[in-house]
């Protein structure tokens, strides 16, 4: 199905605006580099009296962008590293979300 053709995406994830580039990565290999919007957790959403709370990190941005990307891969917002949870979810727009999380790491605590 062919995605609507009235708005550039390009506009919309401008650097100089309001993007945010990641680099997705696949073990030493660069798969993408794309500009998104990155919703960080700690923000709270609000339309009129509700408010919308997501427990993970997200990550906005072109579907053609990230063709490439599978689940398990690692996304670089800001020098911070997130797994990919799953595959990307393409709105049907032209638009994809990328679910992040804060990988699990093991501190050496010095015991």
């Amino acid at each position: 199905m062919p995605h609507p053709d009235w708005e550039d995406l390009s506009d919309f994830f401008d650097p100089d605006e309001f993007a945010t580039k990641a680099i997705i990565t696949r073990g030493a290999e660069a798969v993408a580099e794309v500009f998104g919007i990155f919703d960080d957790p700690t923000d709270v959403a609000s339309l009129g009296e509700f408010e919308l709370e997501h427990p993970n990190p997200r990550f906005v941005c072109a579907e053609v962008e990230v063709s490439l990307v599978h689940a398990k891969d690692v996304v670089t917002i800001e020098g911070k590293a997130f797994d990919l949870m799953r595959a990307p979810e393409l709105d049907g727009t032209g638009l994809a979300v990328l679910h992040l999380a804060t990988p699990n790491v093991i501190h050496d605590a010095g015991l």
